[in-house]
């Protein structure tokens, strides 16, 4: 994956988990219970672009980027 690529996989899933987390007050388990569920829904056919560098995400991103992501949110709620 080209660099642009990754930090677009990046960005679309730290988004995604920052909306879950302000929808969930904050609860960061509840969040990822929330987003497995979704993400599971999701398919490979979506056409816009948010959506395709979430679902790419899911496959490109290393457990170490998703842990990194997890952790920047973290931080920034106990903030």
């Amino acid at each position: 994956m080209r660099p642009i690529e990754h930090e677009r996989c990046r960005t679309a899933y730290y988004n995604f988990l920052a909306a879950g987390l302000q929808d969930h007050q904050g609860n960061m388990w509840a969040t990822i219970v929330w987003a497995n569920g979704v993400l599971r829904r999701k398919q490979p056919n979506h056409t816009n672009d948010e959506d395709y560098y979430l679902i790419k995400a899911i496959h490109e991103l290393t457990p170490q980027d998703v842990n990194k992501i997890i952790h920047e949110l973290t931080i920034s709620v106990d903030s």
